[in-house]
């Protein structure tokens, strides 16, 4: 988990800065490396000034990235800002790259907080990559303060989601109670990386299946954070609390919630 900060409007000091920062993790023994959200551009920006750098995903920020994942032999995921075929539409948006330098998934924040919803397009799914490290998911800061998109992720067999964002000092305390609790429900791995910085809270951190911390980053120091997981305490978390077992999926069909 990469925590360190961001320089709004300067894409190029940001990439460096992330390469520089995942060489370190590599250099480490990391065999995945998590960069925050909105990593290429900072977030404390215009919409015009995010229309002007966004960047599709496989423009400079995301090449960069690809060479040194295939360099290194990591998996990279890396909150940015996504231009698409459409002019000025744009999406907050995470990439996922393999360690062969291969683009496998890009994650379009589905929930957007606050006035990101006149700067950005909403995304509107949850997916799931199988890797060879693990079935990974990933949710885009605002998108791990509700319940249903985590629980979507662990029922399409999540194993790890990854949480790029930007969580100001205000909502510390949700950002601890959300990781943890999302952790605890759906008995998975949950990392999230944040940046330092004015407004913002620090802390990366990585909760177990268990919903207990299993390690964090401080709340305005820039640092690695690197935590070694076991998966197979997922099977064994959920033999323990049945809680997949006993999860009763028909009473959240559309048929079910019009009832109400």
């Amino acid at each position: 988990m990469v925590q360190t900060e961001l320089s709004n409007g300067d894409t190029q000091a940001n990439t460096r800065r992330g390469c520089e920062k995942i060489l370190q993790a590599a250099d480490m023994g990391a065999d995945i490396v998590c960069l925050p959200e909105l990593f290429n551009t900072g977030y404390e920006l215009t919409a015009r000034q995010l229309i002007s750098l966004a960047q599709p995903s496989d423009g400079p920020h995301v090449q960069t990235l690809c060479a040194l994942a295939r360099e290194r032999g990591v998996y990279i995921i890396s909150g940015y800002a996504e231009s698409c075929h459409i002019p000025s539409r744009i999406y907050n948006s995470a990439v996922f790259i393999s360690d062969k330098g291969e683009v496998i998934g890009n994650m379009r924040k589905v929930y957007l907080w606050g006035k990101e919803k006149q700067k950005f397009r909403a995304g509107g799914r949850f997916p799931v990559y199988d890797t060879p490290i693990g079935k990974i998911g990933i949710l885009v800061c605002y998108d791990c303060e509700f319940p249903e998109p985590a629980r979507i992720l662990a029922l399409k067999g999540a194993e790890l989601v990854f949480v790029p964002a930007l969580w100001s000092k205000a909502g510390a305390r949700r950002w601890d109670l959300d990781l943890a609790g999302n952790a605890l429900f759906n008995q998975m791995f949950m990392a999230g990386a944040n940046p330092v910085g004015e407004n913002l809270c620090g802390t990366s951190q990585v909760y177990g299946p268990d919903g207990e911390l299993v390690a964090a980053a401080s709340k305005t120091e820039e640092e690695l954070l690197l935590c070694d997981i076991d998966l197979d305490q997922i099977p064994e978390a959920r033999a323990k609390i049945p809680y997949f077992n006993d999860f009763r999926e028909d009473t959240f069909s559309m048929d079910a919630l019009q009832s109400y």
